[in-house]
């Protein structure tokens, strides 16, 4: 892949994120209007609390204070731009996952934690003095705010907590509107859903932190008093001054709604920035070396959005009516009239498909062997379990009824066995030893506690892997096949016959992978939305493409080696 067409692709993405960024400093400032609307709500005088909100958000002060946010907010956002952009790679076991986004994590974590911090202090400075002041006058000595620090704590807690129920094991998904809407209007849709949604998945963690902090606040009061040199607070040292503070468990229900709220919209932004359409062609003007082709874009293995977004655009592309994109593909390029933008395609397809069926057959297949060999045990433990109630129960009928064996065992073993060749070999007993204690010293190391956990591969993490990230192949597939239907009556010069057999071939032996994978995950009770969506895909793509050729079949499949795949693909098309 050349050095341009990456260059132009990190060009195109680091300018969304920039406008991901700015939209959501835009967000802080609207969210604490909200915020201090709530607060000071005045029901007798309602034009007076409008102006005197909207005058304290304009105000220096608040312009000054919300510089520290302003910069947490920048660094949220390079972390949320790195999480989008790393390369979607496959660590067999959680040891090397660790290595490879441990650090990456900890970085995010600790990005979600000053955001929530410097969220509630910035907050916390609107409120009352009892709830601003980090301490306060009680009988004539200064005294820890217990309702200060509570506040304090919420916002680090809601940082925390949005961290590990959204981004501590699993990555950033995309996700494509089915159908496609304005900018104005996703917006619009995802600040609406988000601030109706957020109150009531805040309450869940705001009451988990006040039972938390209730049960710890006099030990950490106290070592916090010590630290600063003040007296310690014992406002909230009972259940009952808990929960009769109703003021302060809304401003800690409210501080959390807007943590997660403003969290959710930055990643929601960054998701629908990332998504829309990059402004790709099928065919690159020669003067103009700033373009990006889609075939070229999807050789970007490294760059998992990028692929995305040009599969997407070439399904959505492959769709219209009279696509002049679609022609383009039909088209013979000067000099040497040859079909090059189809040429790009089809390669780029084949290679993408191909090296994805590869990696789902060999994950598949050592999927099933770890089944047969499990079940082959299985079968083995009951053979020699019947094995041994037989004998059982025929050396009790002979003791019954007095019966002796005819042949009595032999009392003495030979020590050394010799084969006919002169070589000798240890005996049986030492054989057994040795494969005791090998047994043992693999179960002994398999039972410490993280051992597996960590250095174990799952049977189905590499199968869930390529599942999840399947998106590119369900576009692709549907795209070629719209293409080949089309190039029927818009294929003029027969570019696309040529390469009909393999591709039919492709989505056929993709499809025949994930028939076996359907009755492994069964097995092993595992779903996920990624199959489902791939399935159907592949089936899709494979009927529109055999249903347009299916007259043509026999001559397109006389070269194959396997010979039931024609009445295979025959019988799938009148099924379907």
């Amino acid at each position: 892949m050349s050095s341009s067409t990456i260059n132009s692709c990190k060009l195109m993405l680091l300018g969304r994120c920039l406008r991901a960024l700015s939209f959501s400093v835009g967000i802080q400032f609207l969210l604490l209007t909200v915020f201090l609307l709530l607060v000071n709500f005045q029901v007798l005088h309602p034009l007076h609390w409008v102006v005197s909100t909207f005058s304290l958000v304009c105000s220096l002060y608040t312009w000054f204070a919300s510089i520290p946010l302003i910069g947490a907010v920048i660094f949220y956002g390079l972390s949320l731009s790195q999480q989008y952009l790393a390369e979607r790679r496959y660590h067999a076991t959680r040891y090397r996952w660790l290595l490879h986004n441990g650090p990456r994590k900890l970085l995010f974590l600790s990005a979600h934690l000053l955001f929530g911090y410097l969220t509630a202090w910035l907050y916390t400075g609107y409120l009352n003095t009892d709830y601003s002041n980090l301490t306060y006058k009680c009988y004539g000595q200064d005294c820890l705010s217990s309702y200060h620090v509570y506040l304090l704590g919420m916002g680090i807690t809601a940082g925390c907590y949005y961290f590990v129920t959204r981004h501590m094991r699993q990555e950033v998904s995309l996700d494509f509107a089915i159908v496609e809407l304005s900018r104005t209007e996703k917006l619009r849709e995802v600040l609406y859903k988000t601030l109706l949604m957020a109150p009531i998945k805040s309450l869940v963690p705001t009451l988990s932190y006040s039972l938390v902090f209730w049960l710890l606040s006099p030990f950490f009061n106290q070592r916090l008093s010590l630290l600063l040199g003040v007296d310690a607070d014992d406002r909230l040292s009972s259940v009952w001054q808990m929960l009769s503070s109703v003021r302060l468990l809304f401003y800690g229900w409210l501080l959390t709604t807007q943590i997660l709220s403003n969290m959710h919209l930055m990643q929601r932004l960054y998701a629908m920035l990332l998504t829309e359409r990059l402004p790709l062609v099928v065919a690159r003007q020669r003067l103009d070396a700033g373009e990006v082709t889609i075939a070229g874009a999807l050789g970007l293995s490294n760059a998992y959005v990028v692929q995305c977004l040009a599969a997407h655009l070439i399904f959505k592309l492959s769709q219209r009516k009279n696509s002049l994109a679609r022609l383009e593909y039909f088209q013979l390029t000067e000099p040497g009239n040859r079909p090059v933008n189809w040429r790009a395609l089809c390669d780029q397809y084949l290679s993408i498909v191909g090296g994805y069926t590869d990696e789902l057959a060999n994950a598949v297949e050592q999927l099933l062997s770890v089944k047969g060999k499990r079940e082959q045990g299985l079968a083995q433990n009951d053979v020699n379990g019947t094995m041994l109630a037989e004998k059982l129960m025929l050396r009790q009928y002979n003791a019954m009824h007095g019966i002796r064996q005819a042949v009595s065992p032999p009392r003495n073993l030979p020590q050394q066995q010799w084969t006919q060749d002169g070589v000798r070999h240890m005996p049986n007993w030492c054989e057994r030893v040795s494969q005791q204690l090998e047994a043992a010293m693999q179960g002994l190391i398999k039972s410490i506690p993280g051992i597996v956990y960590l250095f174990m591969e799952p049977e189905h993490a590499k199968c869930l892997y390529l599942l999840e990230h399947s998106l590119p192949i369900i576009w692709l597939t549907q795209a070629l096949s719209h293409i080949c239907a089309a190039s029927l009556n818009e294929d003029r010069f027969g570019v696309v016959q040529d390469d009909l057999a393999g591709i039919i071939r492709a989505q056929y032996r993709l499809k025949c992978e994930l028939d076996k994978l359907s009755g492994a995950l069964i097995t092993h009770r595992l779903s996920s939305s990624g199959f489902n969506l791939l399935v159907r895909a592949v089936r899709r793509s494979l009927y529109n493409i055999c249903h347009a050729f299916q007259d043509y079949l026999p001559e397109l499949l006389k070269d194959s080696t396997d010979k039931s795949e024609l009445h295979q693909l025959q019988a799938f098309i009148q099924l379907g």
